[in-house]
């Protein structure tokens, strides 16, 4: 630059010129913070993993810029939209997520949770018409647990404000914008402390101040058996496949059904989002006819360089039956916060329970693919502190003995590939209430052989997506064991 200057000999001209080209210079130098460089560098180990890993890896560029993402949560983002599902012209990837070390599988493996109340909640209309917020579910060692909360509660009041009945727009869905809308979201969402005002079914109040802590999460939410014309019928609310604690919950209600000569089951599944692979090939090993013992559970479908480089024996899971419990029928109650691991259990039991299982409710989220843990940014066994992600990228799909799978879009009961029934969420009655739509609808196919007459069409419901969408329960499956053996 400053021969350039010499070459001119413009005398006053030349500090001009040197200002000039010296504010150029300082314009087209963009300082990168540490941060985005750090997101930068993980963003390339996203991409990285993904070629090795990823279900789709087909999709993916021959080469990625790191450069043009200040997160690695948007390249992942780039990266998850490319493959497009050829039914609905959209990215068949939903699923692909960066988490903090640790987090999830700590939850999931260690059975325990941290951050929050410990109870979750949905729209719907109150006896007064009004839309409010109800309790779905409660895990009973959690702040929301220990003092007394439970599911069908409805919240008429938060820190010391009514203003707890949400807006809906004209096709019913919610206005989050609505002073409702707000109070009651930002409470439980993003407050680490909050008073909650409750009406109880029978019409009392429970008024209770919570403060988000950890806690251990219990999966088997209600167990209990009813007698329908003289037939045993177990009833079961399923919640989460979280790890060794999960397998001990199932494996005591599932005694509790064989003691007491239950041969109709009905499992609740209808906010399970899913969990560990392992605890749901327990779940299948449980309640499985003992004609599958020693066959095909399910099979893996990965991308072709680790199908290649993985043994044949390892592509599969076999049942294994270690109890003599064999329902006659099986009834899933599922929504659209059914997935997963939970449509996995589903899927696997089909072909062995062919004419006796039946869907209750309504159609389940679609996700019949799966993750390993990949970390980005620190290696497993590093002992200085851990910079980084944990990247739950697709690795594989799954599909029965039958080969059956796919259900990207969801399974829909009272359809020939599924069938049963079609029907409304309850909110607004505690587990195991006969009147409960789904309960109701098993039990009359157990009692009669038929389902009732569903008038769900004519029914007025609130479209939760936007609760729905933060709902802090994780949906997917893991495969924790992850490390497949190789040829």
């Amino acid at each position: 630059m400053k021969n350039k200057f010499f070459k001119f000999r413009l005398g006053m001209l030349l500090p001009f010129l040197f200002l000039f080209v010296f504010f150029s210079c300082k314009k087209d130098e963009v300082e990168v913070s540490s941060d985005t460089l750090n997101e930068q560098a993980w963003s390339s180990e996203v991409y990285a993993a993904m070629k090795d890993i990823y279900l789709w890896n087909d999709a993916l560029p021959a080469t990625f810029d790191a450069t043009q993402y200040t997160t690695a949560t948007k390249a992942l983002d780039y990266l998850a939209g490319l493959k497009i599902n050829s039914d609905t012209k959209e990215a068949i990837d939903r699923y692909s997520f960066l988490d903090k070390i640790g987090n999830l599988s700590g939850e999931i493996s260690g059975g325990t949770a941290s951050g929050d109340y410990g109870f979750m909640v949905t729209a719907g209309y109150n006896a007064s018409n009004q839309v409010s917020f109800f309790v779905t579910y409660v895990y009973k060692n959690s702040p929301a647990g220990q003092a007394g909360v439970a599911r069908s509660y409805e919240i008429v009041g938060v820190n010391g404000s009514a203003s707890v009945h949400p807006e809906v727009d004209a096709n019913y869905y919610l206005v989050t914008s609505s002073i409702g809308y707000t109070t009651v979201v930002n409470a439980l969402f993003s407050s680490s402390a909050a008073t909650f005002e409750f009406k109880k079914q029978d019409g009392t109040s429970l008024k209770t101040s919570l403060s988000t802590r950890s806690y251990s999460i219990n999966s088997v939410l209600c167990d209990t058996v009813y007698t329908v014309n003289s037939k045993k019928v177990g009833y079961m609310v399923f919640n989460q496949f979280l790890g060794a604690t999960s397998q001990t919950e199932l494996t005591n209600s599932i005694n509790k059904f064989e003691n007491n000569g239950v041969q109709y089951l009905i499992v609740d599944l209808r906010y399970n989002g899913g969990g560990s692979v392992e605890t749901c090939e327990k779940f299948c090993n449980l309640i499985a006819p003992s004609v599958a013992n020693g066959q095909i559970m399910y099979s893996y479908k990965m991308n072709a360089a680790l199908t290649e480089q993985t043994a044949a024996a390892d592509m599969v899971a076999k049942f294994a039956k270690s109890n003599s419990f064999q329902p006659k029928e099986i009834y899933f109650i599922v929504t659209g916060n059914t997935a997963s691991a939970s449509e996995l259990l589903i899927n696997n039991l089909r072909p062995y329970y062919s004419g006796s299982l039946f869907l209750i409710g309504q159609t389940t989220y679609g996700k019949p693919c799966g993750f390993w843990s990949t970390p980005i940014g620190y290696k497993t066994d590093q002992t200085t502190t851990k910079e980084g992600y944990d990247l739950y990228a697709v690795s594989f799909e799954i599909v029965n003995s039958n080969n059956e799978g796919g259900y990207y879009t969801g399974m829909t009961p009272g359809t020939d590939k599924y069938p049963g029934v079609e029907a409304y969420d309850s909110y607004n009655l505690s587990w195991g209430n006969t009147a409960d739509l789904s309960l109701s609808q098993a039990i009359s196919h157990i009692s009669g052989g038929a389902f009732k007459v569903s008038a769900q069409s004519k029914a007025k419901q609130v479209h939760v997506t936007p609760i729905s969408s933060i709902d802090r329960q994780f949906k997917g499956m893991i495969d924790f064991r992850k490390q497949l053996k190789k040829h």
